[in-house]
């Protein structure tokens, strides 16, 4: 197969049609078109939602090997207040490089067992993996296979982390709701500003084991647009909480919502609080690492192998090992000089990088669905 032909047939067309979550029309609908022509079972509108599935049956009995990439992309405010729609963290990328393996995996033939190729919506904000899961499409698959283009600071072209060590992520959002009075009589109101800074100060004493990494930060604090002498009666707050572990992210949640609801009580002002998105740590299996390394450093060579890297970003790649234990799961950073950083409106990269990957998937699904003597 001409990997660099195919990524240039590919990554522009995905890159032109950036879709957000769970509204990947355009796009779900051109990954199930490559797949049927390639040879694929396909299977749209997966769970309700925009995800695809496409199937290779060998015939012969086996395991059941997989291949994930996330489709949505980013939305960016504009200075005439309208929403623009970006690919700014490599999901055109992801695509392409499943899409392409998933080709030369048809073109080739697999030994035995299956093959399912996952187009996974609205990774962006936590929910597409679990759509999935909950549509049972996880239920049968021994072996999950994910990637992810990595900044340039982490990985450069040609060099790929066999791991990515996902950190668990929560974002909580919460309403303070006090009692509005004037200004010069603020005995008779409930500042909402009070409250919610007091809030702020007694999240910010939350303390965690600094091995687990564990962290809370308060990133909205919104409130008080009325009038310069009233008494603001509503505050809206915003968390991020970050740990590497996933029960310690359990504790810290309950922790902050607590704090939200117990504060405002003392100062006889009301709260709610919820949880908005939230991704597990990554949990990937020890014993399939070394089988992605042995294939990086054999198809690509020993310079192309970095070590497994810890990283402080949440993916619902992680999912799947929470909610399937059974699944043996390996997430691969790839290097692409990704410049200047993910989530960026200007990110770029260099997508003839992505044909390393490319071969390391196409050399992983055959190795676990090599026929036994």
């Amino acid at each position: 197969m001409d990997i660099r032909k195919r990524i240039d047939v590919l990554w522009p067309y995905l890159h032109a049609i950036p879709e957000p979550a769970f509204r990947e029309v355009k796009t779900s609908a051109f990954v199930a078109e490559v797949l049927r022509k390639a040879g694929y079972t396909v299977e749209e509108k997966v769970g309700g939602t925009t995800a695809v599935v496409g199937i290779l049956d060998s015939g012969k009995p086996g395991p059941v090997a997989a291949l994930r990439s996330d489709m949505d992309c980013l939305l960016f405010k504009q200075e005439d207040g309208t929403e623009k729609a970006i690919h700014a963290c490599g999901h055109d990328g992801h695509m392409t490089t499943v899409l392409t393996a998933a080709e030369w995996l048809a073109e080739e033939g697999i030994p035995c067992g299956k093959l399912k190729i996952l187009f996974q919506p609205a990774e962006e904000i936590g929910k597409g993996a679990l759509a999935m899961i909950d549509a049972g499409v996880a239920d049968d698959i021994d072996y999950l296979f994910g990637l992810h283009v990595m900044p340039v600071d982490m990985a450069r072209a040609g060099e790929i982390i066999p791991q990515i060590s996902w950190t668990a992520c929560t974002l909580i959002e919460a309403e303070v709701r006090g009692k509005a009075a004037h200004g010069s009589q603020p005995h008779l109101g409930i500042n909402a500003i009070d409250v919610g800074a007091a809030i702020v100060n007694a999240v910010n004493a939350l303390h965690s084991d600094p091995l687990l990494g564990g962290s809370v930060k308060t990133t909205r604090f919104q409130g008080g647009s009325g009038s310069l002498n009233a008494i603001c009666d509503k505050v809206n707050l915003g968390f991020d909480l970050r740990s590497t572990s996933n029960d310690e992210m359990l504790g810290l949640r309950q922790k902050v919502r607590d704090i939200i609801a117990n504060t405002a009580k003392v100062y006889g002002a009301e709260a709610d609080s919820h949880i908005v998105g939230t991704c597990p740590a990554a949990d990937a299996d020890a014993a399939l690492l070394p089988l992605v390394q042995e294939v990086i450093v054999d198809v690509l060579g020993q310079k192309a192998l970095l070590p497994v890297k810890a990283i402080t970003v949440g993916e619902d790649f992680n999912f799947f090992k929470q909610e399937r234990p059974h699944l043996k799961t390996v997430d691969m950073g790839v290097g692409c000089n990704l410049i200047p950083c993910l989530h960026d409106p200007a990110m770029t990269y260099d997508r003839y990088a992505l044909e390393g990957a490319v071969k390391v998937f196409r050399e992983l699904v055959m190795r676990v669905l090599r026929e036994k003597p």
